[in-house]
């Protein structure tokens, strides 16, 4: 217990001096906000106010408000899985330093099991993982109430933490594993790229999950992102829909979940809220074993 809480202790601390990786971490939700204010944001809110005035009586004024914050939540779901890819990427650029430095090799030589060592490393980047989440989903919700959204209720703020705390627990694993590949700095700021590139088309941020073709949302369903996104959404906009599709019927609610990827369906099924999670638990659990494995293999072939 000791050497997993000195190994945790070093990485948040190199983590968090780092004033550079902290704002990098940060900056997609930066670019994010920003595309969504002057370009992501008109293009959700003229469908959905087109599909709510298919109910007699309705797309006034106030629908249009509620519409406009739907679609701020609407994105602000996809930050927060986005968030926790990026914190856990800038985490381990410490572990790529270490690797590169010779550090790594003085740490894997230390009388500590490989499953403590892994451990040590991913419950670090988990724990800054929530904390830059949890300030990504104040600044959020700071900035919709500014807007003149109301503030989400208790209940949903404890289901988001569990959500943030679940998402995070799956991308430190993957990032941990990829950090145990990567040789060298600049690769891993090539994967850095690429995340930041992709992690909103494969999160669903940029385009609704409906509005891609077959082919592409089967290769979005591979991996983990819309899954994290999905779940957030769902908990994070059920109180929003309710005043938004009151007294409308069911299947306009029903085709706007499934248009703007709050439910995914695999093979025709609808997945549940524990389905999605399944899936991420599942995730998380299989890169700790094989970033276990790997680094002792790793070891045994270096000696």
């Amino acid at each position: 217990m000791r050497s997993f809480l000195a190994i945790n202790k070093r990485n948040i601390s190199l983590y968090f001096r780092d004033y550079s990786a902290v704002f990098f971490s940060l900056l997609s939700m930066i670019i994010i906000i920003v595309l969504m204010v002057f370009f992501l944001g008109d293009i959700n809110n003229s469908s959905l106010i087109d599909a709510i005035r298919l109910v007699p009586g309705r797309g006034g004024d106030k629908d249009i408000e509620t519409i406009k914050h739907f679609s701020f939540l609407w994105t602000c779901a996809g930050i927060l899985t986005i968030n926790a890819s990026t914190v856990t990427h800038a985490f381990y650029s410490n572990m790529i330093k270490d690797r590169t430095g010779n550090c790594l090799n003085s740490l894997l030589v230390m009388p500590v099991k490989r499953p403590v060592f892994v451990l040590g490393y991913i419950s670090g980047a988990w724990v800054s993982g929530v904390i830059m989440s949890i300030v990504t989903f104040a600044i959020t919700e700071i900035i919709g109430v500014m807007k003149g959204m109301d503030v989400l209720p208790a209940m949903t703020h404890v289901e988001l933490l569990l959500l943030i705390m679940l998402n995070t627990f799956v991308y430190s694993a993957i990032m941990f594993f990829l950090a145990s590949v990567i040789k060298s700095q600049s690769a891993w700021s090539g994967i850095g790229i690429i995340l930041g590139t992709l992690s909103g088309f494969l999160g669903g941020i940029y385009f609704p999950l409906g509005s891609m073709s077959s082919q592409m949302q089967s290769v979005v369903k591979v991996f983990p992102f819309i899954y994290g996104t999905s779940l957030f959404r769902k908990v994070m906009m059920m109180p929003l829909e309710n005043t938004l599709f009151s007294g409308t019927p069911e299947i306009i609610r029903s085709e706007v979940d499934r248009t703007m990827g709050m439910d995914i369906f695999i093979y025709d099924n609808q997945l549940s809220q524990g389905g999605k999670i399944g899936i991420l638990i599942a995730v998380g659990i299989v890169f700790i074993v094989v970033s276990t494995i790997f680094i002792t293999l790793s070891k045994k072939k270096d000696r």
